[in-house]
């Protein structure tokens, strides 16, 4: 929770001030209230952080599943559009395999289509190359978090004009740009869910910070 405040917080410092140097990471958030195929609760949160290694530019994406225990469930897909300027297909980074997602696939198309990307999701982060299906075992489950990293290849930009780049494309597309899957849901595991996500507004920014941080204060009471 410390480590996903932190990264919020500098989130939306970073939006507050128009400052992107040091290059902030983005956090999209998951939450049915952008729209869910089944409405069974879950969420996520998954943020992405640039750094360049030699001429390579590589991204880490750092998956959390943010269910409550109660409702349950593991992710097992994650799917994002990207910026023009990122030739498709990317690859894994070396030693950038998660223990759990290891396959990429790109324009992935999804139903209901009042979730899926115009054209489809341009990377799509999966086990066994299975968004639909596939075991749900090792996926990430409530408070869990699992990351890989991709190599971008090279763009020609730092890591902060990476982060500017990729936020300024969010923050100027309709929704959807990124979804979660879950499977696993529910007190029996036999429920399923698609959720796509957002990256909120700075003032809705700032009172999740918020809201964690009195959250944190009334654990420590």
């Amino acid at each position: 929770m410390r480590g996903i405040s932190l990264a919020l917080a500098a989130f939306a410092v970073s939006i507050a001030t128009g400052v992107t140097a040091n290059a902030a990471p983005i956090v999209f958030f998951i939450d049915p209230i952008y729209g869910s195929a089944e409405n069974t609760g879950v969420t996520a949160q998954v943020t992405l952080s640039f750094f360049e290694v030699g001429v390579d530019d590589w991204m880490n994406v750092q998956i959390a599943n943010t269910t409550s225990p109660s409702i349950g469930g593991r992710m097992t897909a994650v799917g994002f559009e990207v910026p023009s300027l990122v030739s498709l297909p990317i690859t894994f980074a070396p030693g950038g395999i998660g223990t759990y997602f290891d396959e990429l696939d790109f324009h992935f198309n999804v139903v209901p289509a009042q979730l899926n990307a115009p054209g489809g999701y341009d990377v799509m982060i999966t086990s066994d190359n299975n968004f639909e299906g596939g075991s749900a075992m090792g996926g990430p489950g409530p408070g869990q978090t699992q990351t890989v990293v991709l190599n971008l290849g090279n763009t020609g930009m730092t890591a902060a004009q990476l982060e500017a780049a990729f936020l300024g494309f969010y923050v100027s597309r309709p929704d959807p740009y990124v979804i979660a899957r879950f499977q696993a849901v529910g007190p029996g595991g036999e429920l399923s869910d698609k959720v796509v996500g957002h990256i909120p507004e700075p003032t809705t920014l700032a009172l999740l910070v918020m809201g964690l941080a009195t959250l944190r204060r009334r654990r420590r009471m």
